[in-house]
């Protein structure tokens, strides 16, 4: 027996991908025969995955699908003679894209339809989260379990920090990070509109920085807004940046702020425990579960009130020593270990499964 990991993609540095990678080490080391394969490869990660042109899995494998969108690959997914195991990253509800980004849109939304088909096909899957669990379960599979991402505190701090970038911004304003995609359901609109509250009523020594690619429609959309507010010295587009230059904006952050209304699990949340920075976040979809007690969830995303919240935070400090220790059991409960012995676990129900079907 062997675990096959598929994929539609791997690319250095993403979410998904890295995600795929951590789980082929924790196969094997819990000693399973592994192999990874995608249809598109990163040149940087090929020497680790195979093409899906050299696929060779037979009724002996057990196949691990890394699920993330709506691509054409998932019809290989759900045609697939034997049933499979899911990874669910989420997909993000195709709304989001309605009328700024119609690819995204029709992603989105075909992802949501293959999901059920893919379902349909599995006899255990994993989500990346409770709340995405959740979503499995209520379309009919009977086995299911939560693997959040790995996120290892020891790798984000062998980047050196960027000398010129840090003396730069290290000027006494109070900076806020929002990490992710630019695209519209990560509501950057709506943290710009807190800090420009900041600004006007708190104090005008304030940075927002966004931090992520950005969808071109929707960058062009706030991108206006700074220059309607007279933002421009308030708020910094960084597009993507190299890890060193990631980790230097955590080490500079005074606080890391996320208001999105869809999230399967939040990486950026747990990087910025990592950094043992205050994070905020907006209380919806997955954030509260990955965020436990370890943050400040806000109710609601009124600027005034998240732009009180952030000074509030930052001015308490019995609030921010509290976070810090909540933050360390958080991140406890997400190390590579805790996750690796959870997996140990469903394996042995997986393999039972597996050795039950092939009867």
């Amino acid at each position: 027996m062997r675990i096959l990991q598929v994929a539609h993609a791997m690319t250095k540095d993403d979410g998904a991908s890295r995600h795929m990678l951590n789980m082929d080490r924790i196969f094997r080391q819990l000693g399973y025969d592994t192999v990874m394969f995608s249809h598109k490869i990163d040149a940087r990660i090929a020497a680790d995955i195979r093409p899906m042109k050299d696929f060779d899995g037979t009724r002996d494998d057990i196949v691990i699908y890394q699920m993330t969108s709506g691509t054409s690959f998932n019809q290989w997914v759900y045609r697939y003679p034997q049933k499979i195991v899911l990874y669910y990253h989420n997909i993000t509800p195709a709304k989001y894209f309605w009328g700024n980004a119609w690819g995204s849109w029709y992603k989105c939304l075909k992802g949501r339809r293959d999901l059920k088909k893919i379902a349909a096909n599995s006899f255990f899957a994993w989500g990346a989260s409770e709340y995405s669990r959740r979503e499995l379960t209520e379309l009919g599979i009977a086995h299911t379990g939560v693997m959040p991402a790995v996120v290892e505190p020891e790798k984000y701090q062998q980047y050196a920090v960027d000398p010129e970038l840090y003396e730069k911004y290290h000027d006494g304003r109070v900076n806020i990070l929002v990490v992710g995609r630019g695209v519209p359901h990560k509501k950057q609109d709506e943290a710009i509109a807190a800090v420009d509250y900041y600004r006007r009523h708190i104090s005008p020594k304030v940075r927002l920085v966004i931090i992520g690619n950005m969808k071109p429609s929707f960058a062009r959309k706030l991108q206006g807004m700074v220059r309607e507010r007279q933002l421009e010295d308030h708020v910094l587009f960084t597009g993507q940046i190299s890890n060193e230059a990631l980790c230097t904006w955590y080490r500079l952050a005074d606080a890391v702020l996320c208001l999105s209304e869809h999230e399967g699990f939040c990486v950026p949340l747990v990087e910025g425990m990592i950094f043992g920075k205050p994070v905020l976040a907006y209380a919806c979809a997955a954030v509260p579960e990955t965020l436990g007690q370890a943050g400040v969830l806000l109710p609601d995303k009124e600027p005034g009130r998240v732009a009180a919240a952030i000074h509030d935070t930052l001015m308490n400090p019995a609030l921010l020593a509290r976070l810090r220790q909540e933050q360390q059991k958080r991140l406890q409960a997400l190390s590579y270990e805790a996750i690796l012995q959870q997996t140990a676990v469903d394996m042995k129900k997986i393999v039972s499964l597996w050795e039950e079907a092939r009867k």
